[in-house]
């Protein structure tokens, strides 16, 4: 997991591998971290992700409603396309916006 503070108003947090039940507990961790210790403003780069199981999307969905709680928000980016068909056939994509680009999202967030 690498992550980018981005000034105050954000953090970008690009994860890679797999994000499946032997690794989610650590990456909520950390997100969780990032969160209350940065900034509850988080662009979350996938795009070296290669799988995603529900335990994965779960340590997602809990720091994204503490980013939300904290008065912040999460977008995602990047993801590759097995990756991006768990995130909607999942319904993700309908509870954390998906952006293209770490640009975009990066952009999307300082709007809002």
């Amino acid at each position: 997991m690498d992550i980018e503070v981005m000034g105050t108003e954000m953090t970008v947090v690009r994860l890679s591998g797999r994000l499946d039940s032997s690794t989610s507990g650590d990456v909520m961790d950390q997100l969780s971290a990032v969160v209350q210790k940065m900034s509850p403003r988080i662009v979350l780069n996938l795009e070296n992700v290669t799988f995603m199981s529900s335990a994965g999307l779960r340590s997602i969905l809990v720091a994204a409603k503490l980013a939300q709680s904290s008065g912040g928000q999460m977008r995602m980016c990047c993801p590759r396309p097995l990756v991006s068909e768990i995130l909607i056939n999942s319904g993700f994509s309908n509870i954390i916006h998906i952006d293209t680009s770490e640009e975009q999202a990066i952009a999307s967030l300082r709007r809002d």
